[in-house]
């Protein structure tokens, strides 16, 4: 369950917490949602679950899908309003990053000015795809498809990719646990406390596979360590 702009991101959460308490057993108690943490069972005991999502790389760094997506929207979206503004065709594009390459901050608003220029170049071309010799300035950029059918509402869009991805890192869960501990002084009081990791397969920044092959990691925090992929019904307790 992904953001939307209807939801919350407390929504989201309540909608994963839903979905997970239907399959797995909780302590015994009335549920309560709260913010710090996030969900109260409170019954012969208090506990405190504390849910996050599991990105499979930090947000403060610059290839993170996190950072990524809204620059690769905010280029794409910029190009085109320029590129109309200069020319008026309407023309679409399918326009496929390179990973390896992330759109920097100070690149974004150059690379849509060299997209728009680009667009321009070609759009009395015939439909079809260009690839990285015929734009070598754009090392952020994977390839091009160009339809030049004048469309009544042209869009530019990113393609529907593929993403592989390999059995979750147990580093970058340990990253994620460490900063969870580091601000248990925050939460409610409670006699114990839960932290319920979250892999949204639907989002590229998070869909990995959850085997843990016995993966075992202490904390002094949390008395219990969950990790669930909502839509899979994929359930590995990583603690105790």
């Amino acid at each position: 369950m992904t953001a939307t702009t209807s939801q919350t991101n407390r929504e989201i959460e309540h909608g994963y917490f839903e979905q997970f308490r239907n399959l797995y057993e909780l302590p015994p108690g009335c549920v309560c949602y709260e913010d710090k943490p996030d969900v109260l069972v409170k019954g012969p005991r208090t506990v405190g679950i504390e849910i996050t999502n599991f990105y499979s790389q930090s947000g403060t760094n610059e290839g993170s899908e996190q950072r990524q997506r809204p620059r690769r929207y905010e280029v794409l979206s910029n190009a085109h309003r320029q590129y109309l503004a200069a020319r008026g065709k309407g023309i679409e594009l399918t326009v496929e990053f390179e990973f390896s390459c992330p759109i920097t901050s100070a690149r974004k608003r150059i690379l849509a000015q060299e997209l728009a220029a680009f667009a321009a170049s070609v759009d009395s071309r015939p439909s079809g795809a260009f690839y990285p010799n015929s734009f070598p300035g754009m090392p952020e950029i994977k390839s091009i498809w160009l339809s030049n059918k004048d469309w009544d509402s042209p869009k530019w869009v990113r393609p529907r990719q593929v993403f592989s991805y390999e059995e979750m890192s147990a580093g970058r869960l340990k990253e994620i646990i460490l900063d969870k501990e580091s601000k248990a002084a925050n939460y409610a009081p409670c006699d114990a406390f839960w932290l319920l990791v979250i892999v949204d397969w639907k989002d590229a920044a998070q869909d990995q596979e959850i085997t843990t092959s016995g993966l075992k990691i202490p904390s002094n925090v949390f008395e219990k360590i969950v990790i669930y992929k909502p839509g899979f019904e994929e359930i590995a307790v990583v603690h105790p």
